[in-house]
């Protein structure tokens, strides 16, 4: 995979909270990037990274570091809570988006705001987990999603004609939902949080 492929760029951010560990964030090579459905691939994916015990080496970013979560599209912000250390990053989610035959991209899916757990060990269910890209992704305008039924605004559902394989319920049961769902395309840039954690702020690009 050539490093201008698709997503070209890598965000960093340094955590705070806990000194010494770097976090990279690595979007997908295309819009709609099956190399996504391969965790090993290291594509759409979060992780964070011990620069204070490795200073001899290089690491590998696919096969090293800590998972904060996969299948996610192109996480441009990446945030830590100032007062948890919680890590929240914003989604950039895909253009030409077809369901059940029907293309309905003006209005889905919706853009993401995502929760990815600690990094001092405190527990979340979630953390390493799938976010949804390529397969499942959260709507936005309900009432444009074919086969709506219990699809609710943020409700991750499935893209293309549903399967055995991937399907609403797949969708909603073994992915990660968004904590919070913008309007499709508002490409979400960065995040800030202020200094007591209270309010966090999201810079939007807007790309249609």
């Amino acid at each position: 995979m050539g490093s201008d492929d698709g997503h070209s760029s890598r965000t960093l951010l340094l955590s705070r909270k806990e000194p010494g560990l770097l976090l990279v964030s690595r979007g997908s090579l295309s819009n709609l990037d099956t190399n996504a459905l391969d965790i090993s691939t290291g594509v759409s994916t979060i992780k964070a990274y011990n620069l204070t015990n490795n200073t001899d080496s290089v690491y590998n970013f696919a096969e090293d570091g800590l998972l904060l979560g996969w299948g996610l599209r192109n996480s441009v912000g990446v945030a830590e809570d100032p007062i948890s250390g919680g890590i929240y990053s914003v989604e950039n989610s895909v253009d030409n988006f077809e369901r059940s035959g029907q293309n309905i991209h003006q209005n889905n899916p919706g853009e993401e705001m995502n929760f990815h757990g600690y990094l001092n060990g405190t527990g979340f269910d979630g953390q390493g987990g799938n976010y949804g890209y390529p397969s499942c992704y959260a709507a936005w305008d309900v009432s444009e999603i074919p086969d709506n039924e219990g699809i609710d605004v943020g409700t991750q559902f499935a893209i293309g004609d549903q399967n055995a394989t991937v399907n609403d319920t797949f969708c909603t049961e073994d992915r990660v939902a968004p904590r919070l769902t913008f309007a499709a395309h508002m490409a979400p840039l960065d995040i800030k949080f202020n200094e007591n954690g209270t309010a966090a702020w999201v810079s939007f690009h807007g790309s249609w």
